[in-house]
């Protein structure tokens, strides 16, 4: 299995997590970004991990170790080749569906309320736990209606975002309109001035 190529010093804007696919496991996926170039890592160290996992509504008592880091970040690669396969209408590896069914029997994390009635995940369980919602997450889009939504960003060449396309026609193209979207639009608008410029 091929791992993402490792970038060098990202800056803070490349390392904050980004919640915008519409799904928990594509977020999770986005936690190694920038793929077709020199790759960012997001999850750096454990703390990371548990940052990640906070920031994503789910609440584990103990922290992550470095363990817990390398699980998370194959069962990421795993959920991201298998996204891509199914995005692409590509066979799956056997060996990725394997790993992303062992995650989903492991024990995961309970719904809980919290005061304003919304439903959190919490477990005094050790981080497999919210790894095993993760993949129960990813195998139920995947399985699921919503599999037909999946798209990958294409405005920007550094972008390799997996999200859910939930807009009116389907046809939006990028990951995010602040993001992605404004420099896509830059680009094309500069594409145009320069055509006009030589006519």
């Amino acid at each position: 299995m091929s791992t993402p190529v490792k970038s060098n010093e990202p800056s803070d804007e490349q390392l904050s997590f980004r919640f915008v696919a519409g799904h928990r496991a594509l977020d999770f996926a986005a936690t190694f970004g920038d793929r077709y170039r020199s790759g960012v890592e997001r999850l750096r160290t454990p703390a990371d991990l548990d940052r990640w996992l906070g920031s994503a509504g789910i609440s584990i008592s103990t922290a992550a170790s470095a363990q817990d880091l390398d699980d998370a970040r194959e069962l990421r690669e795993t959920i991201y080749r298998l996204v891509r396969a199914a995005l692409h209408d590509e066979a799956v590896d056997s060996v990725d569906l394997d790993a992303l069914n062992a995650w989903a029997r492991t024990p995961r994390v309970a719904p809980q309320l919290d005061r304003q009635l919304r439903r959190e995940w919490a477990s005094s369980e050790r981080v497999n736990g919210a790894l095993a919602l993760i993949a129960c997450e990813a195998i139920e889009l995947l399985s699921g209606p919503e599999r037909q939504l999946i798209r990958e960003c294409t405005a920007a060449p550094a972008c390799s975002m997996l999200y859910l396309d939930r807009s009116r026609g389907r046809r939006r193209r990028w990951c995010q309109m602040e993001r992605c979207g404004t420099r896509a639009k830059m680009t094309e608008y500069r594409k145009r001035r320069a055509t006009e410029t030589l006519a």
